[in-house]
């Protein structure tokens, strides 16, 4: 291949990528995904802030997933005492194997920071995080899991257990 020649890709390849990417834009998303969009507006943050607001609003996110016929998970980031990112599972609603409420709520956490690095933050979840998710907390860099009703200390995340 000439390095002075440029890149030419078959015009299939072309408009099956403009096709595709057509996909994407919202009108062709089912009416629920549009309706259950997430948005970036402020979130609401408790009027007792500590250990047990955080835990409840975890529920709170649990209790969403279930109405919107998802899986009975939940989970928020926090950090300073500030809820910085909050996420029902949106597994069946997204048809995404890897949208657990803990990852969605780091996702939402980072978007909200505008950082990857969550140090300083805890992650509150309605139960107990499954791999995936401890290691996405670790990579993260959430310094501290607590989990369930009873506020397990889940420690710091590791990977592979």
């Amino acid at each position: 291949m000439n390095a002075n020649r440029p890149l030419r890709l078959p015009r299939r390849v072309l408009l099956g990528v403009a096709g595709f990417s057509a996909l994407l834009q919202p009108q062709f998303w089912p009416r629920h995904a549009q309706a259950k969009r997430h948005d970036m507006g402020a979130i609401a943050q408790p009027g007792q802030p500590g250990p047990r607001a955080f835990i409840d609003r975890a529920f709170e996110m649990r209790r969403q997933a279930e109405e919107d016929g998802d899986q009975s998970y939940g989970a928020v980031v926090v950090r300073d005492g500030k809820i910085v990112g909050q996420a029902p599972s949106r597994v069946v609603v997204n048809r995404d194997p890897t949208a657990h409420a803990e990852m969605q709520a780091i996702r939402d956490a980072a978007r909200r920071l505008g950082s990857r690095d969550l140090s300083g933050c805890t992650l509150y979840s309605s139960s107990i995080p499954c791999p995936m998710c401890e290691a996405a907390a670790y990579w993260a860099g959430i310094e501290r899991l607590t989990y369930g009703h009873d506020m397990a200390d889940g420690g710091a995340p590791g990977l592979c257990g």
